[in-house]
């Protein structure tokens, strides 16, 4: 069966569940609704929703209750909530509506999970399928050593041996070659150290104190990212079902690394002007700028994200200037001010990004992206998230103190270039 695009809609007194099933065989048609469950069938589509708050049962009167468009192949169903004027939450949140539970991941998990990276081959028999359960075996040794280490990666730092398994085939795909080997907490410091090696001074002051007019165009432009669930966002939450759930503590440093991961996708997005379409170093720039996805590194609040992202902003793609990474800082605020719609589109657009770059770059949706989609789903964030952008919202990143000395001799010696070159006129 196939689980068909959706939309969903309120008024005071109902929903209404728009579906598009240009195949379906009307004479199959049924749907059913109660309490807090939609289901909807009609060969070849099923979908079954799950709402928070309660719907009337089929069957109870209260209006005209289906449509069908045959222009549009589009059904338009009407369910009257069981409470008048109740407001549905999250109704664009398409992967939640659709969940179904599912069991906690032990380790034979995480293999199978594994599984997903490396190339599809047929099962084989005798020696080679032997072969193939020894591996399993090892592979599962390999993943509960990892795990007793403690030093996780990914999303909510819960993946092991992936990286390793695959590095002779991937190459290097993040900044941290060998995570395993570096604990979670000193991931941070030892990343800021490598940036600060490779920080060019020159290369910053040229884009900060005497910017191209190309890059001041990008600076001063206006945020023009698009900020709404599309059609393509849609067909691809359809089909993410998972559950995920952590304690609110961890909930808060998924939220901070969150920061520094949309924050990269923005740089990009700002310094192509907001194209529709990912340019061919986008997802070398979004892998590159975001210390979570590049060095998995776990941060205490947002300031420390904030910084962290900026730091690296100002270190490695083309332009490095002061002024826009501020900009960003605003972009970033007007995304989550415009709440888990919004962060959800985005997300789903990285994941994109990353599918289009090539390099191996997907392996980052498997370890953080799709799941950041699915957790960002979940109303169990919904109070974390509200703190995260309050604390951002009040958040004024000054200028590193580094920075400005280093603008300030470099001021200085223009200034004795230009009294020079006055004494040598007179």
């Amino acid at each position: 069966m196939i689980t068909p695009i959706f939309w969903i809609t309120q008024d005071g007194e109902k929903l209404t569940i728009r579906i598009r099933a240009p195949h379906a065989n009307l004479k199959e048609l049924d749907y059913d609704h109660s309490q807090q469950m939609f289901i909807f069938s009609c060969q070849p589509y099923f979908l079954r929703l799950n709402f928070k708050q309660m719907v009337d049962e089929y069957g109870s009167g209260r209006g005209q209750q289906i449509q069908y468009d045959t222009d549009k192949c589009e059904f338009l169903i009407y369910v009257q909530k069981m409470h008048k004027n109740e407001h549905f939450e999250d109704l664009d949140m398409i992967s939640e509506l659709l969940r179904a539970p599912e069991t906690p991941k032990h380790a034979r998990d995480l293999v199978e999970e594994i599984g997903e990276y490396l190339e599809e081959e047929d099962q084989g028999d005798g020696e080679e399928y032997l072969e193939k359960q020894d591996n399993i075996r090892d592979l599962t040794e390999e993943i509960e050593k990892s795990q007793e280490k403690g030093n996780g990666y990914g999303f909510g730092w819960t993946k092991y041996g992936i990286i390793e398994r695959l590095r002779d085939e991937i190459g290097r795909v993040v900044d941290l070659e060998y995570p395993e080997d570096l604990g979670i907490g000193e991931r941070a410091r030892e990343c800021g150290q490598l940036d600060e090696e490779a920080f060019d001074a020159g290369r910053y002051l040229v884009d900060t104190i005497q910017p191209e007019d190309v890059l001041n165009q990008i600076i001063t432009s206006d945020f023009r990212g698009k900020l709404e669930i599309t059609d393509e966002d849609r067909e691809k939450l359809k089909e993410i079902r998972k559950i995920i759930d952590f304690s609110k503590l961890d909930n808060i440093s998924i939220a901070n690394s969150l920061i520094d991961i949309i924050y990269a996708y923005l740089y990009d997005a700002r310094v192509n002007e907001w194209d529709d379409e990912p340019s061919c170093e986008s997802g070398w720039t979004c892998s590159k700028l975001s210390p979570s996805l590049a060095y998995f590194v776990k941060w205490n609040n947002v300031e420390e994200a904030v910084k962290g992202v900026i730091r690296r902003a100002l270190t490695y793609p083309l332009y490095r200037s002061w002024q826009l990474s501020q900009k960003v800082v605003d972009d970033l605020k007007i995304v989550f001010r415009s709440g888990k719609s919004a962060i959800l589109h985005v997300l789903c657009e990285i994941h994109r990004c990353f599918i289009a770059s090539g390099e191996f770059k997907y392996l980052l949706n498997d370890l953080f992206i799709t799941d950041y989609i699915v957790w960002i789903q979940s109303e169990k964030i919904n109070k974390v998230l509200e703190d995260l952008k309050e604390e951002l919202e009040s958040l004024e990143v000054k200028k590193f103190e580094d920075l400005e000395l280093l603008e300030i001799e470099a001021k200085l010696q223009m200034t004795q270039v230009l009294d020079s070159d006055d004494d040598e006129d007179s």
